[in-house]
């Protein structure tokens, strides 16, 4: 995670990037008839192009990302491409077996939903799971603040030197009320987007931009990629003026952020059917109880969580309906993660059958430790096969032996200090709590009558919620009360107050739950604006996997707390094998040496991990613990919501 700020570099921007130009891009990808213009900008395009121009490999038809396999489950309804790109991992073209659609799993025909059909083997959703992402950043293009941060992102991915080349971001507008006009350009013609006025269904990738390009009086334009094939405008690319997309109904582009050198550490391998894969639901539980009933965990599996079309587990391939036992994987390392691998714990596998006219089996269950890529050791669970048709829900639970061999992600020892990071609004690059903690749920909502309420529904747990007013409207909200829901009827109070007069992100702490829907209700604007229309920028804080934890021994440095409290770190004696270099603490506040038992402690804070980082929100304040030995996983293997549905 970067510190990089928009107006850090704003003046050392170049005045043209065209990433469409690297061999890391590939513009040929045509949708056709299919609406899955989405998962190609954000998965083939976005996280297809990160992931090469990362690892450095060309975009041939050996290391592009198949849509299909993220669009079959987006278009039923479920889940977004950045969920299932973050949680289950996207296989590359070779292992799918085509660069859009499988030539072994097919693909629809003329849209009919029954038509997909569904990857077979462990081995390839394992490959999958390499290809994730970690998070996604929201950046608002209706500032100047905003562009420039996008035009960094572009240019160098904010100052990230790992990569060979800039970034690229997913933009999403209307097609069916856009304006087109032809321009010539260096003698060149190009598709110019004269206006976007209506609400999204398009999703196209942002590749580049030119400061020096005028259309009329509008100088500069953001380079574009469509989904239509090579014939569409420059080989598939367009331009739009910074100005009409500033004033377009949605200006906000996404940002994919590779999880980089990935590879699971934990997996599970699974061999099943069922009639209906719309039918039923997957989810693991986990504790560190291995004498648990229940998990103090839970989460589903994502890709088989209702998701999907009528028809059997596997659905249709290019050769007809398959029916026989669906053999896949599902990681996990995020699931495990907060928890020691070196030690037992107790795992939940559960399916949950949502009718009683479709039957399936489960003929085999297991759990695999990996180290670099290879099995260390595997639990077998289930070799029988089990016939799922009496009951509504099947589960079985069973105690994974601790694996000495696994990697330990964070030491913490010696001198540590605070690092304050600064705080942030959606139109910034600058860190926040969006672009570190990817469970988080954002919306941007328009408030023109008081007293006003809204809703924000979600699957996860929540402890708080961040609220910015957007800067191109006047006034703040004022009281506040939030609410919760378990069964979406009955609401019960998680917090009330009032929000601050100015402009930085103001957050709201409650009891942490999992509510299915959060109610907020505010009264006024203030100062008064003869209750004009607001722009609330609103985002839900969410614990990210492993919290809450318990405590953990890790080399000699406990990081722990209780359940629903703040999270002390508490060291316990030095390592003398630190090396760390602790000099450099930048405008860091230093704590006092505290080595001395387990009564000493850091004032308590929530502790979150990133990318082999430790956070901690304070008072409403983000902090980075320096002082830590890392011990990052080898580089081994390179394979690795708020939108309308898009046409």
């Amino acid at each position: 995670m970067g510190l990089l700020c928009c107006s850090a570099f704003a003046s050392n921007l170049p005045s043209t990037v065209d990433n469409s130009e690297t061999p890391y891009f590939f513009r040929g990808y045509d949708q056709g008839e299919s609406g899955a213009c989405a998962s190609i900008s954000r998965i083939t395009m976005s996280l297809g192009y990160e992931r090469n121009a990362y690892y450095k490999v060309p975009a041939d038809s050996s290391n592009l990302l198949p849509a299909y396999f993220t669009w079959q489950v987006v278009a039923s309804g479920h889940a977004s491409e950045a969920l299932l790109a973050q949680k289950v991992g996207i296989p590359d073209a070779a292992t799918y077996g085509g660069i859009l659609y499988s030539n072994t799993y097919g693909k629809s025909s003329s849209n009919v939903p029954e038509d997909y059909g569904w990857m077979q083997g462990y081995s390839r959703w394992h490959a999958a799971m390499h290809n994730r992402i970690d998070s996604v950043t929201f950046i608002s293009l209706a500032t100047s603040e905003g562009r420039d941060s996008l035009k960094g992102w572009l240019y160098n991915h904010w100052g990230d030197t790992t990569f060979a080349a800039g970034g690229v971001a997913a933009a999403s507008f209307d097609i069916d009320s856009w304006t087109l006009d032809t321009v010539k350009i260096k003698d060149e013609p190009w598709i110019v987007a004269t206006s976007l006025p209506g609400a999204t269904n398009h999703s196209v990738t942002i590749a580049g931009y030119n400061d020096s390009i005028c259309i009329g009086e509008n100088c500069g334009v953001w380079i574009v990629q469509n989904s239509w094939g090579l014939s569409f405008g420059n080989e598939g690319r367009f331009l739009v003026p910074y100005s009409v997309y500033a004033e377009s109904r949605s200006p906000v582009v996404e940002i994919f952020h590779l999880r980089k050198d990935y590879a699971p550490k934990r997996t599970v391998k699974i061999r099943m059917s069922y009639g209906n894969r719309s039918k039923i639901r997957l989810s693991i539980g986990i504790s560190r109880d291995t004498s648990a009933k229940s998990p103090s965990k839970t989460e589903y599996l994502y890709h088989f969580k209702n998701d999907g079309f009528k028809g059997p587990m596997l659905g249709t391939w290019k050769d007809g309906v398959h029916a026989e036992e669906m053999e896949f994987g599902y990681d996990l390392t995020d699931i495990s993660s907060g928890y020691d691998l070196r030690k037992p714990l107790k795992y939940f596998f559960t399916i949950q059958r949502e009718d009683y006219e479709d039957e399936g089996t489960l003929s085999f269950l297991s759990v695999k430790d990996y180290a670099r890529d290879s099995v260390v050791q595997e639990l077998v669970v289930v070799e029988d096969t089990v016939k799922l048709s009496e009951q509504g829900r099947y589960e079985w639970a069973f105690v994974m032996p601790g694996n000495p061999t696994v990697a330990v992600d964070h030491v913490l020892n010696g001198d540590y200090t605070f690092e304050k990071l600064p705080a942030t609004d959606s139109k910034s690059s600058v860190p926040n709590l969006r672009d570190w903690n990817p469970s988080t749920v954002w919306i941007s909502t328009n408030v023109n009558t008081f007293p006003a309420e809204f809703l924000i529904s979600t699957e996860k747990e929540t402890l708080g919620l961040m609220y910015q007013g957007d800067e191109t409207t006047d006034g703040f909200l004022r009281n506040f009360t939030i609410s919760g829901t378990t069964d979406g009827e009955e609401f019960q109070e998680l917090a009330t107050g009032t929000f601050k007069d100015n402009e930085s992100p103001q957050y709201v702490f409650w009891k942490q739950g999992k509510y299915t829907q959060l109610k907020i209700e505010v009264d006024d604007l203030w100062p008064s604006t003869d209750n004009s229309m607001h722009i609330a920028e609103l985002m839900l804080v969410v614990p990210p996997d492993h919290v809450p934890f318990e405590a953990v021994a890790i080399d000699g440095l406990v990081a722990g707390g209780l359940p629903d409290a703040d999270y002390p770190l508490l060291p316990l004696e030095r390592d003398n094998t630190d090396s760390t270099d602790i000099g450099a603490a930048g405008f860091a506040k230093s704590l006092d040496n505290r080595h001395g038992g387990p009564n000493a402690r850091l004032a308590p804070a929530k502790v979150f991990l990133h990318n082999h980082e430790i956070l901690i929100l304070k008072g409403g304040e983000i902090y980075r613990i320096n002082g830590i030995r890392q011990k990052k996983q080898p580089k081994n293997h390179y394979t690795k919501e708020h939108f309308v549905r898009k046409k």
